[in-house]
C-alpha cells in the first residue's frame, strides 16, 4: 500500500470509524453504504473495482472510458443524471458448474462526475471491450486573455 492509499484509509477511518471500515471489507452491503458516504473515488480495500474507469475532463465535455471486456453492447445499461453516471453490464454465463469464478456475472459502477453534464446530449459507443461515453458539460467556461494596457 503506498502513502496515498494509507492516507486515504486513515482519513476514512477518522470519518466513519475503524469498525465501519472493517465491516465494509467483509460485507458488500456495508461497502455500498461506505462508498455512497465517501464517494466512488475512494478505494479503501487497496484493490481494484470490478469495472475499471477513466474520466477525462476536457474543456467542453467529460470523456468516460469504461473497460467491459467480453460484454455485448446490448447487455450494457447506462443511466445518467447531471452529476452521476451508472453503468450496469451483464457478463456471459457459461453452462456447467463453475470450479473457480472470478469474473462477476453482473458488473456495476457508479461514477460521480466532476462537473454537471447535459444527459440528453450524451453519446456512447462500445468498441474492443471499451465503452466510451462523451458527456457535454452543462456550463462551459471559456477562458479569454485580457490585454493589459
Amino acid at each position: 500500500m503506498d502513502r496515498t492509499e494509507i492516507k486515504v484509509e486513515e482519513a476514512a477511518e477518522r470519518m466513519v470509524g475503524k469498525a465501519v471500515i472493517e465491516a465494509m471489507k467483509r460485507s458488500s452491503r456495508a461497502r455500498e453504504m461506505v462508498t455512497k458516504l465517501l464517494g466512488d473515488d475512494v478505494d479503501l480495500e487497496g484493490g481494484c473495482h470490478d469495472v475499471q474507469v477513466d474520466v477525462v475532463d476536457r474543456p467542453e465535455d467529460l470523456l468516460v472510458l469504461i473497460n467491459l471486456p467480453g460484454v455485448e453492447k446490448s447487455d450494457i445499461d447506462l443511466q445518467l443524471t447531471e452529476d452521476l453516471l451508472t453503468v450496469t453490464a451483464k457478463g456471459i454465463e457459461q453452462e456447467g458448474r463453475y470450479i473457480r469464478r472470478e469474473r462477476p456475472g453482473i458488473l456495476k459502477r457508479e461514477i460521480k462526475l466532476p462537473a454537471e453534464v447535459k444527459p440528453e446530449e450524451a453519446r456512447a459507443k462500445s468498441q474492443n471491450g471499451v465503452l466510451e461515453v462523451q458527456l457535454p458539460k452543462l456550463v462551459v467556461v471559456n477562458t479569454k486573455r485580457v490585454k493589459i494596457d
